[in-house]
């Protein structure tokens, strides 16, 4: 891939006039368009102060073919996250395994299993919304051409739908006005090659399906958002797509505003939002333990779960987006349970890598071993979302010897390193600053899928678009609203 476009010496090579002009384009752009976060600080001034977010300059290379492959398989991808999260036994007997040794997926389990008690195993709802990412590298360490390889499969909270899309307006904005310049590389940048991303109104379309799902007229979809959320905007694009494509009304609560303003009918299993019909519960919160900062909190999560309104998602595709799920999935034998076709299988095989347990198998033995001999091929995961987390290389002996019980290793997975190219080169804008250098970009596809729980129906099953985030490839975490990645979008090659 890189050979290619280094040849022609991508991305073209531009003045220091001509970055000082692209980047000012860029940034107005971006807070014309509202490509924006806000600015990172703990006082009310952040409701205020918003900067634009952080994004590359240029659109970075992908292989088309590639790219395709990757949104062929989201509705496969889809259709196997619900079967997963349908199969209340295997999700049992992982679950009570984490929440043995995570006190946070032990609370989320003991509110399950207190939520069935009280339904008396009948859900008031049997719909259940999947608006989920399955991220990407590039890996090109043992293949001769580059393939794909998932990182994670996300299945709550699945950000930057919403700026994804602007991200690459911006970049097509950007070509059109001739901010790239006409130096050697510039001719890759072309529309064909620089495709429209549709994931904000794919994903408000899930949205939008869910709620005439439900089917009550004048009800609404629920976000379920952090407290002084930095990341709003993205989530206010679903919001005005959601308004303007199908007429539904969105309304922000956090977890302490739905403990005192949420009420759940007894009877009806109704559940309002300051007296308005909550047709949806958009969970954008709600997947780390800072966002329960009270048993009230706690209390506002099991009032959402035991109402008829459709979760997105509910507890148990929560779970089901757990690390340890896709590490058990990766086993040829449980995979077969879930997806019958072998040719099916075989698809999604190909974007795995070896995951392993820490526990007392023969596989949790193997990684042992694995970590104290070459540490340097692996990053340890806990079950966490939202960036920051992971451990990478050899800090993972210290890490783990530093834990006061041994047990507690059965919370984590060792994952095989993705090995994506390093020779790829591009800038990043953040806070107006501009920095080039070597970068790696990792692909996500986003995906909608309604089915119900009760007749394992699907009732939809889309792709829904893309993200691109890039980091420089001396950056170990990706995450943009953590500080570590930028928006980005893609040049097909």
């Amino acid at each position: 891939m890189s050979t290619i476009l280094n040849a022609a010496k991508y991305p073209p090579t531009l003045t220091e006039e001509e970055t000082a002009n692209l980047a000012i384009a860029l940034r107005d752009w971006s807070l014309s368009h509202g490509l924006i976060i806000r600015a990172p600080t703990d006082t009310n001034a952040a409701d205020e102060a918003s900067v634009h977010v952080p994004l590359t300059l240029h659109p970075s290379p992908f292989p088309k073919n590639l790219f395709d492959q990757a949104l062929g398989l989201q509705t496969v991808f889809n259709e196997l996250y619900t079967k997963v999260a349908d199969d209340s036994e295997f999700l049992t007997e992982i679950t009570k395994e984490l929440a043995g040794v995570d006190d946070f997926m032990s609370d989320l389990w003991k509110l399950y299993l207190e939520v069935d008690e009280i339904n008396g195993g009948v859900p008031a709802q049997s719909l259940t919304l999947g608006l989920f990412r399955s991220d990407y590298l590039l890996h090109t360490a043992s293949t001769a051409e580059p393939s794909i390889r998932q990182v994670e499969l996300n299945t709550i909270s699945a950000s930057f739908g919403g700026l994804s899309s602007r991200a690459a307006e911006c970049h097509r904005f950007l070509r059109k006005s001739g901010f790239y310049g006409t130096a050697a590389g510039s001719e890759f940048l072309k529309d064909e090659n620089m495709p429209v991303n549709p994931s904000a109104r794919g994903l408000a379309r899930g949205l939008g399906v869910a709620h005439n799902a439900y089917g009550v007229k004048d009800s609404i979809v629920l976000f379920v958002v952090q407290q002084r959320e930095r990341n709003a905007f993205d989530q206010r694009w679903l919001e005005y797509y959601l308004l303007e494509d199908y007429g539904v009304v969105s309304v922000r609560a956090s977890l302490d505003d739905i403990a005192e303003f949420g009420e759940l009918d007894s009877i009806t299993k109704e559940l309002r939002y300051k007296g308005r019909h909550v047709a949806v519960v958009y969970y954008r919160a709600g997947y780390t333990p800072t966002d329960y900062t009270s048993p009230a909190t706690w209390e506002a999560r099991k009032k959402m779960e035991l109402s008829k309104a459709i979760k997105c998602p509910s507890l148990a595709t929560h779970f089901a987006g757990a690390k340890k799920v896709q590490q058990v999935l990766i086993d040829e034998l449980v995979l077969a349970k879930f997806v019958p076709d072998a040719d099916v299988r075989d698809q999604l095989r190909t974007t795995f890598v070896d995951i392993l347990p820490l526990d007392n198998s023969e596989l949790g033995k193997k990684a042992r071993t694995l970590i104290e001999t070459c540490p340097e091929k692996y990053v340890l995961k806990p079950q966490r979302e939202g960036g920051g987390n992971n451990v990478y290389r050899e800090k993972i002996p210290g890490y783990l010897k530093a834990l006061k019980d041994e047990t507690l290793w059965r919370g984590y997975i060792l994952m095989e390193l993705i090995e994506p190219p390093q020779d790829v080169r591009n800038a990043i804008i953040r806070a107006g600053k501009v920095t080039e250098g070597n970068v790696i970009s990792e692909l996500g596809v986003f995906g909608c899928v309604l089915w119900d729980s009760k007749s394992h129906e699907i009732k939809q099953n889309f792709e829904a678009g893309w993200l691109l985030r890039t980091k420089f490839a001396d950056s170990e975490e990706g995450g943009v609203a953590a500080g570590f990645g930028s928006i980005d979008s893609v040049l097909l090659i």
